[in-house]
């Protein structure tokens, strides 16, 4: 695969590409025959002498193309949930609410060469994830056609992520699941399904440290010294929790 970036930069297109066909562009065509014998660091003119630089696609090249299910979880989100988790190489996660997969390909490029369990009830989205998968590269992912709120079959687990509808129906199979110190995380759209959650934490046979936020992102515009007049605000509640106790 190959990530072609217009010589303007930001400003301009990005391509990810297999190679195999040519690439129209905007500014003219690029050849599949030309871009074979190319490599990471080159640059290639399309037949209007317009350059594109070759980049090494990563992770995120792939979830920026990927198709999308109607909702999904930012990229801030997921990275706020990894960080505060401390998600690396081996860690052993489990997913609910897949959906089309972009935070599941993100936190098994993390775990890697752990594989991700990921749990989805809809057969629609578990193939369009699978698609996305195959698509860019993940192989370290099993999607599971099940229902989370009847179990979880993974143990010892450092993370089990959730966006789902009622997420309290996990807490007492993530009691039993996660290591003692690991994190149970539910994305929330609302308040209300927050508090609930909150609630059922409480009540549950686990003892949870509770932390609720959301994640506000404004870029700045360095040229002229000022915030974009556009940000990525408010796109749901993340109430990130830690085991610390399973009572008896």
């Amino acid at each position: 695969m190959y990530l072609l970036i217009d010589e303007r930069g930001d400003k301009g297109k990005k391509y990810l590409v297999k190679g195999t066909d040519d690439v129209h562009t905007n500014h003219g065509v690029i050849s599949a025959k030309e871009l074979q014998k190319k490599n990471p660091g080159d640059v290639i003119e399309t037949h209007l002498g317009h350059k594109y630089y070759i980049v090494e696609p990563n992770a995120l090249d792939f979830m920026e193309k990927a198709k999308r299910s109607p909702q999904i979880m930012s990229l801030k989100d997921s990275a706020l949930i990894a960080g505060y988790a401390g998600i690396k190489s081996g860690c052993r996660v489990v997913e609910a609410g897949v959906g089309s997969g972009l935070n599941t390909m993100f936190f098994a490029n993390l775990v890697y060469p752990e594989k991700l369990a990921g749990y989805e009830v809809r057969e629609d989205f578990a193939q369009l994830a699978k698609e996305n998968f195959k698509k860019s590269g993940i192989g370290n992912v099993e999607v599971k056609l099940k229902d989370i709120y009847e179990g979880i079959e993974e143990d010892e687990l450092d993370l089990i992520c959730l966006d789902l509808p009622e997420p309290w129906k996990v807490i007492p199979h993530a009691s039993e699941s996660l290591k003692i110190g690991a994190y149970l995380v539910s994305y929330c759209p609302s308040i209300e399904q927050a508090k609930k959650f909150y609630d059922a934490l409480i009540e549950s046979n686990g003892r949870f440290l509770i932390e609720a936020m959301e994640c506000l992102v404004r870029n700045w515009d360095l040229k002229v010294v000022r915030p974009h007049s556009r940000m990525l605000a408010h796109t749901g509640f993340l109430i990130i929790t830690r085991l610390i106790h399973k009572r008896d």
